[in-house]
C-alpha cells in the first residue's frame, strides 16, 4: 500500500509488515471503509504521540502484534467454551493493570493502535465524533470526567476538540501515566488532573457535566454497582458515554455480556435515559454461529 504524504503511517505500515504481516492488510481495509477521514485522523494522532521516534513506534507495533494474538487466541477459546476464562478483578488486575511492563509493552500501545485499526473500535470514535461532540457543544457545561482512562485516547478527544476541563479516573498508575504523556503531546494537558481512585470506595463529587466510560464494564465483577456511582458522578441534564464490550475475551475480561439489551439494562436500572446507541462487531462471522467480539456504545442523560 502507498501512503505517500503520511509518513508516519508509512513507517507503521513498513514495521507492521515486517513484524506481523499478517496483520499489515488491515490498514488497506480500513481505509477501503472509513476513507481519507480515517487517514488523516490516524496520521496526526501517530506524528503528535510519536513524534518520528521510530524506536517508540516498532515498540508499539510489538505491543499491538502481541496484543492482537493474544485476543485471537482467546476468541477461538471462547467459541469453545462461550465463557471467559474464570478470573476475580484481583488477579486481572495484579497481571495487568499494576504490571508495568505488560502495560507499556504490550496492553496500552495494542488498544492505542486497535482505535485506528480494529474495524468496531474506528466506528466507535466516529460515534462519538458524529452523535456525542454535538451534543456538548450545544450544551453549557464546563466538565468531564474520565472514568477508566486506559491510554487516555477519549481524554485527549474531550480536551482537544473542547475547550472542557476533565479528570480522569484509574485504578492503574500506568495508564495515567500513558494519558499524561498523550495529553502533554498534544499540549492540553494543563486542563486537566488525574487521579488514583476507586469511585465505588471513594465517590467522587461535584458532578461533572460531561462523562466518559470506554469499555470497562466488562473488567468489573460487579458492573453494576459501579454503574450506579458513574450515575451520581453526572449532573442532571448532562451527558455521558458509556461503552462496553461484548463477546470479546481478554486477559482482563471478567464480566461476560451476551448482547447490548444486557448492558442497557443495567444503564436504565442505574437511573439513565439512553438517547442514542451504536451496536458494532469487529468482523463479519466466517459462519453461523461465529461469536464476533461487539462494542456497544450508549450516549446517556439524567
Amino acid at each position: 500500500m502507498e501512503l505517500g504524504g503520511f509518513p508516519s503511517l508509512n513507517s507503521l505500515y513498513q514495521l507492521l509488515n515486517k513484524k506481523f504481516p499478517y496483520f499489515a492488510g488491515v490498514i488497506a481495509k480500513q481505509y477501503e471503509v472509513f476513507g481519507n477521514t480515517w487517514l488523516h485522523e490516524f496520521e496526526k494522532d501517530m506524528s503528535i504521540f510519536f513524534d518520528n521516534d521510530r524506536d517508540r513506534m516498532e515498540k508499539a507495533i510489538l505491543g499491538y502484534g502481541k496484543f492482537a494474538l493474544d485476543s485471537m487466541r482467546l476468541q477461538v477459546l471462547f467459541q469453545k467454551t462461550k465463557e471467559y476464562v474464570n478470573k476475580t478483578y484481583a488477579e486481572a488486575a495484579s497481571e495487568v493493570y499494576q504490571n508495568k511492563d505488560y502495560m507499556f509493552d504490550l496492553y496500552l500501545p495494542g488498544i492505542l493502535l486497535s482505535h485506528y485499526l480494529w474495524r468496531h473500535h474506528y466506528q466507535q470514535h466516529v460515534f462519538f465524533m458524529d452523535k456525542f461532540l454535538p451534543l456538548i457543544k450545544n450544551a453549557d457545561g464546563k466538565t468531564f470526567y474520565d472514568v477508566g482512562v486506559g491510554t487516555g485516547f477519549y481524554s485527549k478527544e474531550m480536551l482537544t476538540r473542547t475547550k472542557l476541563n476533565g479528570q480522569g479516573f484509574d485504578l492503574s498508575p500506568h495508564s495515567l501515566e500513558h494519558t499524561i504523556q498523550m495529553l502533554r503531546a498534544h499540549k492540553v494537558e494543563s486542563r486537566y488532573r488525574p487521579n488514583i481512585r476507586d469511585i465505588i470506595t471513594d465517590p467522587v463529587t461535584p458532578p461533572a457535566d460531561f462523562l466518559i466510560n470506554i469499555e470497562v464494564l466488562e473488567h468489573l465483577e460487579n458492573p453494576q454497582l459501579f454503574i450506579n456511582n458513574l450515575f451520581k458522578m453526572l449532573k442532571p441534564g448532562g451527558y455521558g458515554l458509556i461503552s462496553a464490550a461484548i463477546n470479546a475475551p481478554n486477559a482482563d475480561h471478567i464480566y461476560l455480556y451476551r448482547n447490548s439489551a444486557e448492558i442497557a439494562l443495567q444503564l436504565t436500572t442505574a437511573g439513565f435515559k439512553i438517547v442514542d446507541e451504536t451496536v458494532d462487531s469487529a468482523y463479519e462471522p466466517k459462519k453461523d454461529g461465529d461469536l464476533v467480539p461487539v462494542n456497544a456504545c450508549f450516549i446517556v442523560t439524567k
